[in-house]
C-alpha cells in the first residue's frame, strides 16, 4: 500500500517556533519522515504575548486588541504557510504528494468552564491552503468544546493508536508551555485518562527571559538559574493552594491562568522579598511537584513515563521528576518517537482522522458526551 502523507503544524504556549512533522501513514504505521523547526521573529513573539496575556502589564499604551488579533491571524497563517512550503522545498516534496495539513494554530485562549465556554485558536486555514496549494485542515478543538468537552488535550488520542501496550501502565507527560499526561493502561477495557497537570515551561521561561533579557537563550538551558538558587517553601505553598489542582479530571488550563500577573500576585502575598533565582528555584519544585502529585492521584502501581516536548530536554526537571516518582523517566525517543515532534504529529494525525471521517477525540480524556469528527476543512 502506498504511504499518504500528511504535514502536522504545531505552534504552542511557549510560542518558541514553529514544530512542523512530514508523517506518513500506513493501515497500521507512522512515521516521521522529516521535521523542521521553523522560527517565530521576536517582534512577532512580543505581540502573540502580548494577546495571550490576559493583561497587558507590558505596554500601558496597547493598541485595540481585536484590531491585532486579527492582524496576527493574518501573520501566522503566512508564517505557518512559509514553514510548510520550507519543509517542502527541504525534501524536495511536491505540494500535491501531500494530502491534507493538519494546523493545531496559535492559542490565545483557552476557556474551557466559562458560561459560554470558548477556546480561541489563530492562524488563518485560508492563507495556509492558498499559499501551499494543499487541503489544510484547523480549528480542531470547538467541536469537542460543542460536545461538552474542554477541547484538550487531543494528543492523548495519538498516544493511543501509537504509544498504547499491553505490557505495561504507560504515562505518556508532555512538557511543553502546559505540561500534561496521558494514561495508556495495559487492560485495553480501561478507557485512556489525560489531563492538564498545570504549567510546564510557560513560567519558567518567562520568568527566565524576565531576568535574563540579553540572553541568547529564551529558556533556562538545563535549569542553570533555577540551580543557583534554593526554594522558597513559603511560596512552593502559595503557588499549589490554586484551586485548579483541586479540579477533578477532566480538566485543562492555559497561559491566560498560570502567566507572570498570576505569578506576581502569588509572590506578593508571600510578603516579603524573595531573590529570582530563588523563585525560579521554586518554579520548578512547583511545576515537578504538580505533575507528580497529578500521576499519583491515578493511583497506579507499576508503570512506565515518558517524556516528550520541549522540557524533556531539561535535564534538572528530568532528574527532579525521577527523584520524587521514585523511577527513571525515559523520552519518548527510547521508543523511537521523537518527543521533539509529538505533538506536531498529533496533528498530522488528526487531519488524517478528518479526512476519513474518523473520530479524534477521547470522551473520556475531554469529557465531551460523545466521539466527534474533529476540524474544518479548507480546500486548496
Amino acid at each position: 500500500m502506498t504511504d499518504s502523507l500528511y504535514i502536522g503544524l504545531m505552534s504552542g504556549t511557549s510560542i518558541d517556533g514553529i514544530d512542523v512533522a512530514l508523517v506518513a501513514f500506513t493501515d497500521s504505521n507512522c512515521q516521521l519522515i522529516a521535521s523542521l523547526d521553523y522560527p517565530i521573529e521576536s517582534n512577532v513573539k512580543l505581540k502573540l504575548s502580548n494577546i495571550c496575556s490576559p493583561k497587558t502589564t507590558q505596554d500601558t499604551n496597547f493598541e485595540n486588541r481585536i484590531e491585532l488579533m486579527a492582524e496576527m491571524d493574518v501573520t501566522m497563517g503566512h508564517l505557518f504557510a512559509d514553514a510548510v512550503n520550507a519543509i517542502l522545498q527541504q525534501e524536495k516534496r511536491s505540494p500535491s504528494k501531500i494530502t491534507a495539513i493538519g494546523s493545531h494554530g496559535q492559542t490565545i485562549r483557552h476557556r474551557p468552564t466559562n458560561k459560554n465556554p470558548f477556546t480561541l485558536q489563530i492562524g488563518d486555514a485560508n492563507i495556509i491552503a492558498e499559499k501551499t496549494g494543499i487541503t489544510t485542515i484547523a480549528d480542531f478543538r470547538r467541536m469537542d468544546i460543542a460536545a461538552g468537552g474542554q477541547g484538550a488535550p487531543l494528543a492523548p488520542a495519538f498516544h493511543n493508536a501509537i504509544l498504547r501496550s499491553d505490557k505495561e501502565d504507560r504515562i505518556i507527560l508532555n512538557l511543553g508551555g502546559i505540561a500534561n499526561i496521558t494514561l495508556l493502561p495495559k487492560d485495553k477495557s480501561q478507557p485512556v485518562l489525560g489531563f492538564d497537570t498545570g504549567t510546564a515551561n510557560t513560567l519558567l521561561d518567562a520568568w527566565f527571559k524576565k531576568h535574563h533579557p540579553n540572553s541568547a537563550d529564551n529558556f533556562d538551558r538545563d535549569g542553570r538559574f533555577a540551580s543557583q538558587g534554593k526554594v522558597n517553601f513559603d511560596l512552593l505553598k502559595e503557588l499549589l493552594s490554586d484551586p485548579y489542582f483541586s479540579l477533578p479530571y477532566p480538566k485543562s488550563t492555559g497561559s491566560e491562568h498560570f502567566c507572570l500577573d498570576w505569578l506576581n500576585a502569588q509572590i506578593n502575598s508571600v510578603g516579603y522579598n524573595i531573590k529570582s533565582e530563588d523563585i525560579q528555584s521554586t518554579l520548578l519544585e512547583f511545576t515537578t511537584q504538580s505533575i507528580v502529585d497529578s500521576i499519583k492521584s491515578l493511583k497506579l502501581l507499576n508503570y512506565r513515563v515518558l517524556a516528550c516536548g520541549g522540557g524533556m530536554h531539561n535535564q534538572f526537571l528530568l532528574s527532579s521528576l525521577s527523584d520524587k516518582l521514585n523511577l527513571d523517566v525515559q523520552k519518548t525517543n527510547e521508543f523511537d518517537i521523537d518527543g521533539d515532534y509529538l505533538e506536531a504529529m498529533t496533528f498530522a494525525w488528526l487531519a488524517k482522522q478528518r479526512m476519513e471521517e474518523k473520530p479524534g477525540n477521547l470522551p473520556s480524556v475531554t469529557g465531551a458526551h460523545c466521539d466527534k469528527v474533529l476540524g474544518a476543512v479548507y480546500l486548496k
